[in-house]
């Protein structure tokens, strides 16, 4: 079995909600980076069921989320990544792929 690369609790998301280390953000996502000594990357997804009432929807914008993840992970700091959806998000599949590219790449140049 491998690491589990996803972030298990809300405190880990508080922590990276309240005092983040760096913070980028496109259109539709914002992506807060909390530093951390685990020495791997760790993922995770806040989507309110408020923005976006179908889980269907919301499970589907986690997946592709947590794909881009997965094959950018080579490039990415060893940290606490959380990408907060913002509620105009689209439905559009090759405009969210385009932002998250363009997410990891920023921060990428951020660290």
């Amino acid at each position: 079995m491998g690491v589990k690369r996803s972030i298990p609790s809300s405190k880990g998301f508080n922590e990276a909600f309240s005092n983040p280390d760096k913070k980028v953000s496109t259109k539709h996502f914002m992506l807060l980076l909390k530093e951390s000594d685990l020495g791997y990357a760790r993922i995770g997804v806040a989507v309110r069921k408020k923005d976006i009432k179908l889980a269907v929807q919301r499970n589907r914008i986690r997946r592709k989320i947590k794909g881009s993840f997965w094959s950018n992970i080579s490039k990415l700091k060893a940290a606490d990544h959380v990408v907060f959806v913002k509620k105009n998000i689209t439905d559009d599949s090759a405009v969210i792929k385009k932002e998250l590219d363009d997410l990891w790449q920023k921060i990428e140049k951020h660290t």
